[in-house]
């Protein structure tokens, strides 16, 4: 079952790459949370709770999360009830296979300024738009964690430019310039130090 949430998600990046979106969580949804929690305990009190009551249960909560460290956990949780119903299907009509969606996805990245003419220019007419203010740092973001993907995937060294083509990028959105980056990559460096003498720290 875990193996079919694997395949799933791999199949999502297939289709849509890294994505970074906002939370869209908060405190606007706690009544929500609070009602579906006493929608829950009204049903197993009455012999009637059902997977849905407790799936909702776990969502709301999550939705009602600000604090990053508390909506994480309640996704998990959220993401673990739902496993326990899929095992709980399972064993109740047998196991099926997962079929991944495959295609159907308007897949999208944000890419170099000359990458459209350079895939024009090999004869094939690009599709491109141009990104919203708004949604340009979740692009840059979502791009970092792509190029920093790669060069984990590959080792190749020449990744890393890609790399800090990004950084160089999102800096600019702070309105931090190249020279200006580097002046604070070496202050950091000269009070903490690098990572030229390979210290690992245990954590207690």
């Amino acid at each position: 079952m875990l193996a079919d949430v694997a395949a799933e998600r791999e199949a999502q990046d297939r289709m849509w790459g890294v994505q970074e979106f906002p939370d869209g969580s908060g405190p606007q949804f706690t009544e929500d949370a609070e009602e579906a929690k006493r929608e829950c305990a009204a049903a197993w009190s009455h012999g009637e709770l059902t997977w849905r009551h407790i799936l909702t249960e776990e969502f709301l909560e999550a939705l009602a999360e600000s604090d990053p460290a508390l909506l994480r956990n309640e996704l998990v949780q959220t993401a673990a009830v739902a496993v326990k119903w899929v095992q709980s299907l399972d064993r109740r009509h047998g196991g099926t296979v997962h079929r991944p969606k495959e295609g159907g996805g308007r897949s999208e990245k944000l890419v170099r300024d000359r990458i459209p003419e350079i895939v024009q220019d090999g004869g094939e007419p690009p599709e491109t738009r141009v990104a919203e203010p708004d949604e340009h740092a979740a692009l840059l973001r979502a791009k970092l964690y792509e190029e920093a993907g790669e060069y984990v995937a590959s080792g190749d060294p020449a990744e890393l430019a890609d790399i800090l083509e990004v950084v160089h990028a999102l800096a600019a959105l702070h309105g931090i310039a190249p020279a200006e980056l580097e002046d604070q990559r070496s202050a950091k460096a000269a009070a903490r130090g690098s990572f030229s003498k390979r210290r690992v720290l245990r954590l207690p």
